[in-house]
């Protein structure tokens, strides 16, 4: 097939440019942005200056579709952790444990994943990135979207346009223009902000972990900071170079002044954290980010669609920043679009009528996963918000309980820990989490387990 467009230059278009570039003669990536030859932050990707935790499954899947991307990270300064020995975790039922495992981390900041991606498809010899072209509305006939208009004034002709544009996409604007009904859209909105800043520490720190996360308690805590504030803080690349992203929702965001950012994490109440913070120094500027919503548009829902056209990433489903689902989310969703697309021009080749809503219907149950296993978090928070199509819906904090226990069963012994990060890092299907032998486990221990929940 001819060409392949994508509108977004970043993680999910870069990964959906891999996914289908086997089969075209083009891909190519329009982005707004002069996309930069080093791994600095760039004005399309505002969040970038904020932690970003690529998880496990999300890294494999980035190594499948643009391979040695791992190895080249890591040549360029990203850090490898150990998930279970090197990272701190502190939530409702207290400390994780810690022990040597197989399960490792890449750990970076935004810019150089984006970056390592980039490098690994411009090796592809049909990719092709144009910055600095802002895309304007689709061109369809027939049922069809057959291209793009852009800025300028271009109309660019494409097999199939992906819409990788990011929290800020117009995708549904541009399908009404056509005709087309807007897909339901949910927004959950517990009124995040995050502060974050990179720090340099001592030579020779050893704080005695090269991750640590702490999460709001929610309703219960023993005090309001501890209700809503949180904070993590990892190295990111080399040794010396950390990152510290400071969060507080129900509307309880942290300051940018050092010194009051400062305050505000002692507010937590973590003397681990409090003493690790003592030797570290601010060389960087606070950087803030406020929109934190969650929002889902059911595009594999939407009762009428044109062929052609897709949306990934956070075009599709939006996460709430802080529980670091987004990039693995458009990892996988890139693996699916290429297993899709494979067996589609395997079946019919040459045609792709019907790609859209096999790789929708493929897709979904992950981003469905994700957006529960979140939601279920920020449902707890005092204040939430909810909607449907914009109309205000109830929430039920009490979904938490289960979820609760069940962190605490899985605490309890290694092997079953394990697994369980497997399965939060998305390695792993959740099915597990719902069987019998789990179910029955928990209920038979509710009492017990609840006490594990204990007020901080």
């Amino acid at each position: 097939m001819s060409r392949a467009l994508v509108i977004g230059g970043s993680i999910a278009g870069t990964l959906a440019a891999a996914a289908v570039a086997p089969h075209f003669d083009e891909v190519l990536l329009l982005d707004r942005d002069v996309l930069p030859e080093a791994a600095v932050f760039r004005k399309g990707v505002p969040q970038g200056a904020h932690f970003h935790a690529l998880l496990a499954a999300g890294r494999k899947a980035m190594d499948e579709l643009l391979p040695g991307f791992s190895e080249h990270a890591f040549a360029m300064g990203a850090a490898r952790l150990d998930s279970a020995y090197d990272v701190m975790r502190l939530d409702r039922v207290g400390w994780s444990p810690r022990f040597a495992s197989m399960l490792e981390f890449l750990m970076a900041s935004r810019p150089l994943i984006e970056k390592a991606l980039r490098d690994r498809a411009q090796l592809l010899p049909n990719v092709r990135y144009e910055s600095g072209v802002e895309v304007t509305g689709l061109i369809a006939a027939d049922d069809r979207v057959t291209g793009v208009r852009t800025f300028d004034d271009r109309e660019l002709d494409a097999a199939l346009v992906i819409d990788a544009s990011g929290r800020f996409s117009r995708a549904v604007e541009w399908l009404a223009e056509l005709g087309y009904p807007a897909p339901t859209e949910e927004i959950v909105n517990a009124h995040w902000g995050y502060s974050s800043t990179f720090l340099r520490v001592p030579e020779n720190w050893r704080p005695g972990f090269r991750a640590l996360a702490v999460t709001p308690f929610g309703d219960g805590a023993l005090s309001p900071a501890s209700a809503s504030r949180a904070m993590a803080m990892w190295v990111v690349e080399g040794e010396r170079r950390w990152i510290l992203t400071v969060q507080g929702a129900a509307g309880d965001h942290p300051p940018r002044k050092e010194e009051d950012l400062r305050a505000f994490v002692s507010s937590i109440g973590v003397p681990e954290l409090d003493k690790a913070l003592e030797e570290v120094e601010f060389p960087e500027p606070v950087s803030l980010w406020r929109d934190t919503r969650s929002r889902l548009r059911d595009f594999a829902g939407q009762p009428e669609r044109p062929e052609g056209f897709i949306a990934v990433g956070d075009a599709w489903m939006g996460f709430n920043p802080v529980y670091g689902q987004g990039m693995t989310a458009a990892a996988l969703e890139a693996r699916d679009l290429r297993d899709e697309l494979a067996a589609q021009v395997t079946e019919r080749p040459g045609e792709l009528t019907g790609l859209p809503a096999r790789f929708y219907a493929k897709a979904d149950t992950l981003i469905k996963y994700c957006w529960n296993s979140s939601n279920t978090m920020d449902h707890r928070i005092p204040g939430v918000e909810y909607t449907v199509d914009g109309e205000p819906r109830q929430v039920d904090p009490s979904s938490s309980d289960f979820s609760d226990r069940l962190a605490a069963y899985m605490a309890q012994d290694p092997d079953r820990y394990i697994r369980y990060r497997e399965t939060t890092q998305l390695l792993r299907s959740p099915e597990w989490l719902a069987s019998d032998e789990v179910v029955s486990a928990i209920t038979a221990n509710w009492d017990k387990l609840g006490r594990a929940v204990v007020p901080r």
